[in-house]
């Protein structure tokens, strides 16, 4: 993890595994989670895997190997559905940089994110099936919303692998990036975004998130609540000031 003035930039360091996730793997993000929740000047995320070859390869299976029950094969779902969900959560926009293969749990870590940026040469594919298993990081959930049914269950009952551009057409990602420079993509719409107040962007991702799970009148109630908590905010009065001023703005996030 490293910070890049407010831009926080995660890699997933395991290319001799292709950047799969272990458990340990999983372990180590919910630190990193710890962190980042409490960093008040962070407004933007990006996360990639190392290397120019995969983005996640999937979950490490060698490494699952550990998990030989029912009970213990849900204990690392929901564990890892817990961490997925803190990143959704998140006050900061989370920004996946697919600089390669994502394959399986590479995919539930994409769809779990807010945009997807893909390389040109990138592949994805959720390939659980081919192993006589299915996504458990809630993959299939996010998926469903993001491509609709039929496309869902056809990419998770085949295994089938999608190119970057098939991807973009079927709405699995949200814009293509010439290979090499999806990082840099990725790291631009971040400082675009980080450049604006940290209370606005936290409560207008709370708007798309949360208000995406309840019904249509009780999320505009919702969606009222938080705009009057950015109206009459510092950010706001700051930023009316600077535009009248004709100065660059400098907000406090309250």
């Amino acid at each position: 993890f490293e910070k890049r003035e407010r831009v926080g930039l995660i890699t997933i360091n395991r290319p001799q595994a292709q950047n799969s996730i272990s458990i340990e793997t999983m372990h180590e993000m919910g630190h990193l989670l710890d962190q980042v929740e409490k960093d008040t000047d962070l407004r933007a995320l990006v996360i990639t895997g190392a290397g120019d070859t995969a983005f996640v390869a999937g979950g490490d299976l060698k490494d699952f190997r550990s998990l030989d029950s029912f009970q213990a094969g849900r204990r690392m779902s929901l564990y890892m559905q817990g961490i997925l969900n803190r990143f959704e959560e998140l006050d900061q926009p989370v920004i996946a940089a697919i600089n390669g293969y994502a394959f399986g749990g590479g995919c539930e870590l994409a769809v779990a994110c807010d945009f997807r940026i893909a390389a040109e040469g990138a592949q994805l594919g959720f390939r659980q099936v081919r192993f006589g298993i299915m996504t458990g990081w809630g993959g299939a959930q996010r998926l469903l919303r993001l491509v609709g049914r039929s496309k869902a269950l056809e990419l998770l009952l085949t295994g089938d692998i999608v190119t970057a551009q098939e991807a973009l057409k079927i709405g699995l990602v949200d814009r293509v990036a010439p290979a090499g420079g999806v990082l840099e993509a990725a790291l631009e719409l971040a400082g675009r975004i980080a450049q604006n107040p940290p209370l606005a962007l936290a409560n207008i991702k709370r708007a798309i998130v949360k208000g995406w799970e309840m019904p249509m009148r009780a999320a505009m109630e919702y969606e009222a609540e938080l705009f009057a908590a950015t109206w009459d905010s510092e950010d706001h009065r700051e930023a009316e000031q600077a535009f009248a001023e004709k100065r660059p703005p400098k907000f406090k996030g309250r």
